[in-house]
């Protein structure tokens, strides 16, 4: 039993997925928790499970709850050289074969929900359902693309608490937090390896344009995005509009973080997706 992110007491699950030749694998972590049908959550950049710490105790009353890390992310491995929106996406897959996941409900943020997006294309049959939070269909805008490259660049220097500073000006950090868990949140972004996370931003500045592929997605899919997360809402309102049975909500006084801002208005809006496409177990 790991302790890990200061509170959680889940199972954390270390997952090789480069074949047995390659010297400098892929591995990622994974919390598991609970039972009943499975729920993936993929953070955004920059980001641990941490940023599920509200959401995982309820989901993990009526489902099976797979928290993952990416690559140069956390706890996982930051194998070295560059990477791509494509290999980061196939690492997800290859972790949900490695532990026997089917059809998960996948829950993802930012840069993850764009990941999960790309693997919902790809690989029609892999998600049950979507719910994307503060997700963008194409490629960073403009000025999206100045503060990435900054910390892209602080990071590759070693410079992480100018990475951080970077990600902050860019006001993607969770508003709806504690000093103490400011701190904590703050903590956690320092300790992501630093090449790793350079080699992620990178993979974001080269991200595909999934615009026009939106309805070739499959499965029921929700677009979440806050209230104070103005540049999103053109996102959530395309989801809606090109996913065949998308739908999207505006989650009042949350910003790009809505799960951790407002996590009970975002609970309630999560739980009527579930149950109306069958979701989560019956009379819970």
């Amino acid at each position: 039993m790991a302790r890990i992110a200061g509170e959680s007491p889940r199972t954390a699950r270390y997952i090789k997925l480069s074949p047995p030749s390659v010297a400098d694998p892929v591995i990622l972590c994974c919390e598991i928790a609970g039972d009943g049908p499975p729920v993936m959550l993929m953070p955004g950049l920059g980001d641990t499970v941490w940023v599920w710490r509200r959401l995982i105790p309820a989901l993990q009353l009526r489902s099976r709850v797979f928290a993952v890390e990416l690559r140069g992310h956390g706890r996982s491995a930051s194998p070295a050289g560059s990477y791509t929106t494509e290999e980061m996406a196939g690492d997800l897959a290859l972790l949900a074969e490695n532990l026997g996941i089917s059809r998960p409900t996948v829950i993802a943020q930012g840069f993850g929900a764009h990941l999960a997006l790309l693997l919902a294309i790809e690989k029609p049959e892999f998600a049950a359902g979507l719910v994307l939070i503060g997700a963008e269909t194409g490629p960073p805008g403009e000025g999206a693309r100045g503060a990435l490259g900054k910390m892209r660049d602080c990071a590759a220097k070693g410079n992480m608490a100018a990475a951080y500073r970077a990600r902050k000006a860019r006001g993607r950090g969770p508003r709806g937090m504690k000093s103490r868990e400011r701190a904590e949140h703050h903590r956690l972004f320092l300790r992501n390896d630093p090449a790793g996370y350079a080699a992620s931003c990178a993979a974001a500045l080269g991200a595909v344009d999934l615009t026009g592929r939106l309805g070739e997605i499959q499965c029921p899919a929700l677009a979440v995005a806050g209230e104070l997360d103005p540049d999103r809402h053109p996102d959530a309102e395309r989801f809606a509009s090109s996913i065949p049975g998308g739908t999207a909500a505006i989650i009042g006084g949350a910003g790009h973080c809505a799960q951790l801002d407002a996590p009970d208005s975002f609970q309630m809006v999560l739980d009527d997706f579930l149950r109306a496409h069958g979701l989560i177990a019956p009379g819970t």
